[in-house]
């Protein structure tokens, strides 16, 4: 399941959303686009990943678990945040990372990340 959480420019969290057909829609208007499954051009991913994407107001925070594709425009500035131990260059330090982010989203649906 995705996940797309709002930012705002000083890094507050503001907006979470987990409807396919709003995702997806939100994504449409920054020239990306997300998906299940094979498409062409597109490469799988083999494990969830957080994709950070700066916005004229703040970021874009994008969870796709294994299984998923986001295609973003060539050039188009964005960050991937695996859960590996280094910070992505160049990312606001005070966006979650990919750990946070996910024990949030937990917490936001009532669920704690020891149960996971």
């Amino acid at each position: 399941m995705p996940v797309l959480a709002v930012f705002d420019g000083q890094a507050n969290w503001r907006d979470t959303h987990v409807c396919d057909g709003w995702i997806s829609d939100h994504l449409a208007r920054h020239g990306v686009r997300w998906g299940r499954g094979e498409a062409d051009g597109q490469r799988v991913l083999d494990s969830a990943g957080l994709f950070y994407l700066p916005t004229a107001d703040g970021y874009l925070g994008l969870l796709v678990e294994g299984g998923e594709w986001v295609a973003i425009p060539a050039g188009a500035p964005h960050f991937f945040d695996a859960g590996e131990a280094a910070s992505p260059d160049g990312l606001p330090a005070a966006l979650p990372r990919f750990e946070a982010f996910v024990e949030e989203v937990l917490a936001m649906t009532g669920n704690d990340a020891s149960d996971e």
